[in-house]
C-alpha cells in the first residue's frame, strides 16, 4: 500500500513536463526518495527556501523570454502573456522541488545550521 507521500510524489512526478524527467531506473530511484525527502509536512523553513528558489527561477525564465525577439506573426497578444507567466511559475515551482543539490536544499541546511 502506497502511503500518502508516495502518492504526491508519483502525482507530482507524473505533471512533469518530459525535459525535466530523469532518464533511467537509478534516476526514477533517486527521483522517489528526493521527493519524500523534500515533501515534509509542517516543515515551514524548507518550504520557505523552496518559495525563495522558485521566484529565483521565475525571474531567470522570465528574463530568458524577454530576450527572444517577438516575430508579430504568430504573437497569442497579451493573453499568452499571461498564459505563459502562470505556465514559467509552475515551472519554476517544479524546479525549486527537484530536491539534492538545489539552492532551496543548500539555503535549507544553512538556515537550519545557524537557527
Amino acid at each position: 500500500m502506497m502511503s500518502v507521500w508516495g502518492r504526491k510524489v508519483r502525482n507530482m512526478l507524473a505533471n512533469l513536463p518530459p525535459a525535466f524527467l530523469p532518464t533511467g531506473e537509478a534516476a526514477s530511484a533517486s527521483a522517489s526518495q528526493r521527493g519524500a525527502k523534500n515533501i515534509r509536512d509542517g516543515d515551514d523553513l524548507l518550504a520557505a527556501c523552496q518559495d525563495f528558489e522558485a521566484i529565483f527561477w521565475h525571474q531567470i525564465m522570465r528574463q530568458m523570454r524577454r530576450s527572444i525577439p517577438k516575430s508579430g506573426l504568430l504573437d497569442g497578444g497579451m493573453g499568452e502573456e499571461i498564459f505563459q507567466d502562470f505556465l514559467d511559475e509552475e515551472y519554476s515551482r517544479l524546479l525549486a522541488r527537484q530536491g539534492d543539490g538545489s539552492l532551496a536544499t543548500l539555503l535549507y541546511e544553512q538556515l537550519k545550521l545557524g537557527g
